[in-house]
């Protein structure tokens, strides 16, 4: 009996299949949307780089490879160095006016001053405007014949001042306009940054006797830096592609006056029929504003760092 009970086969044991691994399954579930992005992103991106080394022109059936032509002629031009000229103003114009007014706005709204409240609503009315809606709107107000801004200025003794027709004011008009829409963005960033400040180094810097202006830069501002550095790669990289409420607003002009990169691929893509010249001036924006970014990410991080090796 006991050597039949021995002598009896046992029962296979099935294996239990090992589950895939977690960083599998996530690309599985995101792998549609990965091919989506490539194709929708990465396509257009990659051929209007290689349009940049040709000369792509509609009126000609032949498209002759020119290498870098394209880019050398940009720089070799009067126009391009104008318009650059302008990007580069533009740009810095605007981020001080942004991040200086923001970052006052923000601290004032953070008082415990009374009747502030209902200003934190209204600040969410002109980000929420389509930028196409403030071109049209800015070029009213700042018209010579019937602009708000003008009539104002006549009304309290001073001179109209021709806004969009004078080169040195066509620009200005753009910064003021770009600056009135997006400074209000800024201002939220900066005041959710404020009240995630620990209220600790705050009362110690107040009962050490330190006045408000101290504490701002002494405490308050290097605690800000990281959501400051935030704000600013986010309008950097809004900046280097605005488009609609220049041209809307002066087309680029008078003359060349308030030209950007992006009116400026505009013009010779739809108007010279240039998409050679257009992606050659799309990637100079390009890598300008990535240098630009990968200067203010590198700067705070090398500053950090020096400072930690030193102590």
């Amino acid at each position: 009996m006991a050597t039949s009970q021995m002598s009896r086969p046992r029962a296979p044991v099935a294996r239990r299949s090992r589950p895939a691994p977690k960083w599998l399954t996530g690309y599985a579930l995101a792998a549609p949307a990965i091919l989506l992005m490539l194709v929708i992103f990465l396509y257009p991106l990659g051929h209007s780089f290689v349009m940049s080394f040709f000369r792509w022109d509609l009126n000609s059936a032949e498209s002759p490879f020119l290498g870098l032509s394209n880019y050398t002629d940009l720089f070799t031009g009067t126009s391009f160095g104008q318009t650059l000229r302008n990007q580069v103003i533009f740009t810095v114009a605007s981020l001080v006016i942004e991040v200086v007014g923001g970052m006052a706005i923000a601290v004032l709204l953070s008082s415990k001053l009374r009747g502030l409240r209902p200003a934190r609503t209204l600040l969410l009315i002109p980000p929420m405007v389509a930028p196409a809606v403030v071109g049209l709107n800015f070029r009213w107000l700042f018209n010579e014949q019937y602009g708000l801004i003008d009539a104002v200025l006549v009304r309290l003794g001073l001179p109209a001042i021709p806004w969009l027709s004078d080169p040195a004011w066509a620009l200005v008009s753009v910064i003021i306009a770009s600056a009135w829409q997006n400074t209000p963005l800024l201002v939220l960033l900066f005041l959710a940054g404020l009240q995630a400040i620990p209220r600790e180094p705050l009362e110690a810097a107040a009962v050490d006797g330190a006045s408000a202006w101290r504490t701002f830069w002494a405490i308050v501002l290097p605690l800000m830096r990281p959501v400051v550095v935030i704000a600013m790669m986010i309008r950097i990289i809004d900046l280097f592609r605005t488009f609609d409420v220049v041209w809307l607003m002066t087309q680029g002009g008078p003359g060349n006056a308030s030209n950007l990169l992006t009116v400026e691929a505009y013009k010779l893509a739809f108007q010279s029929v240039d998409f050679g010249h257009a992606a050659a001036v799309s990637y100079v924006a390009l890598v300008l504003s990535l240098l630009v970014l990968a200067l203010l990410y590198g700067i705070p991080r090398l500053t950090s760092g020096r400072s930690a090796w030193q102590a």
